[in-house]
């Protein structure tokens, strides 16, 4: 269990895939929080205008785009000072391991939702390796934890990002750097509208996530639902297994 905690008040946060649902819910409660200034990364920086219009100078647009290797660093150029990253971006793309949309809906999956994750804290982890606490937080899925046939290839994706957040861990080990995993379930947002499941709203998962920030923890169930799967994934994984291979 890590030791380090990190309190958002006063502190540099940049977020990507800020411009809605959980993204956009962690942006705000960081500033409601007291964070000083918030990079708010999105592919169109026009999306972000009412949180500039609510945050005024506190709230930085950055045009991100975190399958575009130039965009990346464009926007890490503009980081001097960072205290936490947030890797939100993410995509949907449904497709079936054996189904004929699997290569495509895979590349999709892989390419914002685990080498997204991966470049972009590669981009700013000088500045996260400083004295001082900072953090890295990657949000995942309870569907990273085991795969769910409905949503196959996204599992895959994100089960790779709870490994490299695992990986991260170990080779920080020796740096006041909290790295978060966060295991999310059906979250009310664009990306899960379709889904036919009870969903908890962004605003109370970006509460859970801060709050768990200044607790110190690296793996975080920050919805009901999830709460549940992280308990008995705790228990019986492949009780967890045998429960999604229902949702086909």
């Amino acid at each position: 269990m890590s030791q380090t905690k990190i309190n958002p008040e006063g502190k540099t946060v940049f977020i990507s895939g800020s411009n809605r649902g959980i993204g956009k819910a962690i942006a705000m409660e960081m500033l409601e929080q007291g964070a000083e200034k918030v990079y708010a990364g999105a592919r169109n920086i026009d999306s972000l205008n009412e949180l500039k219009e609510k945050y005024g100078d506190r709230l930085i647009p950055v045009q991100l785009d975190v399958t575009d290797d130039n965009s990346i660093y464009e926007a890490a150029s503009k980081i001097e000072d960072l205290d936490i990253l947030v890797n939100n971006a993410g995509v949907f793309a449904m497709g079936g391991i054996l189904s004929e949309q699997a290569s495509s809906s895979l590349e999709k999956n892989l390419n914002v939702n685990l080498w997204g994750t991966v470049k972009l804290t590669n981009s700013v982890l000088k500045q996260l390796k400083k004295p001082g606490e900072t953090a890295i937080v990657n949000i995942s899925s309870v569907v990273g934890l085991a795969n769910m046939p409905m949503a196959s290839t996204y599992s895959v994706s994100k089960a790779a990002v709870h490994s490299l957040t695992q990986g991260m861990r170990g080779e920080l080990v020796n740096d006041n750097v909290l790295v978060m995993g966060v295991y999310p379930g059906p979250i009310d947002t664009d990306m899960a509208r379709d889904l036919p499941m009870e969903k908890d709203s962004p605003g109370n998962v970006a509460k859970n996530i801060v709050q768990s920030l200044i607790e110190g923890k690296e793996d975080v169930f920050p919805d009901a639902m999830s709460e549940q799967v992280g308990a008995l994934y705790a228990s019986s994984p492949k009780s967890v297994e045998d429960n999604f291979r229902g949702y086909v």
